[in-house]
């Protein structure tokens, strides 16, 4: 018989019916209000509810997000758990978002919108992102993904990541974290795709934005917690930054009076860069379903001690 798993999700039977028909063959479902407490597999594709669940026979969660800074509260995962995260269409989603605004700032899209509505006709001459210098800070397949987009274009990326870089990574502009400092002087535009771990937490300090050329542009599409909002404020008066495109923030939704509301060097979207649909989860669930039940390695696993 096959193990339960409790599914917790805004629309759970929709996510359900797309996880079957991927597999062809039913699996038998639990729901936070029916039979949770029997299950093996917990596919949480929505926020964990406030309060802990008993699942003594639980072996695997499976998140629905990238980012799984959550968990590490969360007496569910313990040692013999593993969780896995979903990377599903994020790397693609979230480098169209990133240079869609990107994009659109170095064109004058908003010049466009302005000049549509008043019906008048100025010309400007636009800016090109071709030949300009991309870092990528958090290097892994959402970063692959930004920084394959940007030498498409025609830009000078570079990436820092953890670990050693080897001679072919080095050759593509790979970096690892010691020469930070020296990536940040020369880029133009910085993307944080940086997790929240404790070695994380305001990672975008006063010092390491100091470190950005002037003039710069920093994008963060991660988390919040990862910048430090005040420095990040003081550095756009200094222009190192001299703008950002935030889609991400320490507190969300971002309060109507929140300095960077209005802020006239900064961008705000709603957390929409990666926003996770049905189809991507329910296929890599489906996949990871399949490893597990023939007993296989679980990708995308997370790292008790990385926190990612």
């Amino acid at each position: 018989m096959s193990p339960r798993v409790l599914i917790t999700h805004p629309a759970p039977e929709a996510l359900a019916r797309e996880v079957e028909t991927i597999l062809g063959e039913p699996l038998r479902w639990s729901r936070l209000d029916a039979g949770a407490e029997n299950a093996e597999v917990w596919l949480c594709a929505t926020q964990p509810p406030a309060s802990t669940l008993a699942l003594p026979g639980l072996r695997w969660i499976h998140s629905g997000w990238a980012g799984v800074e959550i968990w590490r509260s969360r007496p569910e995962w313990g040692p013999e758990i593993a969780l896995t995260r979903t990377v599903g269409d994020f790397p693609q989603r979230v480098a169209e978002h990133v240079f869609g605004y990107l994009l659109a700032r170095e064109l004058g899209v908003p010049e466009a919108l302005r000049q549509m509505e008043a019906r008048t006709w100025k010309r400007w001459t636009p800016g090109c992102i071709a030949g300009r210098t991309l870092l990528v800070v958090g290097y892994g397949a959402i970063g692959h993904a930004v920084g394959t987009v940007g030498r498409a274009l025609g830009m000078g990326v570079e990436g820092i990541r953890r670990g050693p870089v080897g001679p072919l990574e080095r050759a593509s502009g790979i970096r690892d974290g010691a020469e930070l400092d020296e990536c940040l002087a020369r880029a133009e535009f910085v993307v944080n795709l940086l997790p929240l771990t404790p070695a994380t937490e305001s990672f975008w300090d006063a010092r390491r934005l100091g470190r950005m050329r002037e003039g710069s542009t920093f994008v963060n599409v991660s988390r919040g917690g990862t910048v430090d909002e005040q420095a990040l404020l003081d550095g756009l008066e200094r222009g190192t930054p001299a703008r950002a495109l935030l889609d991400v923030f320490r507190d969300e939704p971002l309060p109507a009076a929140h300095p960077f509301r209005g802020h006239p060097a900064v961008w705000v979207t709603p957390h929409v860069a990666g926003i996770g649909t049905m189809e991507p989860l329910a296929r890599e669930f489906a996949e990871h379903w399949r490893a597990y039940r023939a007993g296989l390695p679980l990708r995308n696993r997370v790292d008790r001690a990385r926190g990612y």
